[in-house]
């Protein structure tokens, strides 16, 4: 049983259109995994549905759009209505309001890397073009950033696929997917625990400064 391999043979008949809606798709529907997708239209990209590189820039255009899509949405509802929603995507997605508000504090000031790096984020991703559109960031900061953060996404894991595929060529989809989401949950710990351990000397140092 292959659910994600059925899906993406679903796709693969509206060609180029089923890859930008997918990709659509993806940033209005937080229960349907990205990576996972992504891994299934690599591996069918090796057998030829589609084209690597037609992969990559279906999924991006499609992705790009429902994300500046939002970022528009937040800037016409205005700040309060916005960061009601902004919250409630939140929960959808697992996050807690505090990392909510340390993420809108961080795109303060390094907008366009900040907007890049949340791209390649789980859960992080979906809610940043809320959280830059609650900002007033920039759109053609956000736009660059976006277009730069989702290629690298996207071509990430359809290339996984699309070498999975390469490999064993009678892969399972949907367990290769669950294996990604499992690394990918590993690395962010990972990174997590990196950022603590390495700030956590600056803030001992601060206050030690204030102390004194």
């Amino acid at each position: 049983m292959d659910p994600l391999a059925d899906l993406v043979d679903w796709i693969a008949l509206y060609g180029i259109i089923g890859l930008v809606t997918v990709g659509l798709a993806e940033r209005f529907v937080p229960a349907l995994p990205s990576h996972g997708i992504l891994v299934a239209i690599g591996i069918a990209s090796h057998d030829d549905a589609w084209s690597i590189h037609t992969a990559v820039a279906g999924t991006t255009v499609g992705s790009f759009l429902g994300a500046f899509a939002l970022y528009f949405l937040v800037r016409a509802l205005g700040k309060s209505k916005s960061a009601a929603i902004l919250y409630t995507v939140g929960k959808w997605v697992g996050l807690p309001r505090e990392r909510i508000d340390r993420t809108v504090s961080s795109l303060r000031g390094r907008e366009r890397l900040i907007i890049i790096t949340s791209q390649l984020i789980p859960t992080i991703r979906l809610i940043s073009p809320l959280a830059a559109g609650l900002l007033g960031a920039s759109a053609m900061r956000l736009a660059s950033g976006l277009a730069a953060g989702i290629v690298l996404w996207n071509g990430l894991f359809i290339a996984a696929g699309y070498l999975a595929g390469l490999v064993l060529p009678s892969i399972n989809s949907s367990a290769f997917a669950l294996k990604t989401m499992v690394l990918l949950v590993a690395v962010e710990v990972i990174v997590a625990l990196i950022f603590r351990l390495q700030f956590r000397p600056t803030k001992q140092l601060r206050r030690e400064g204030n102390a004194r």
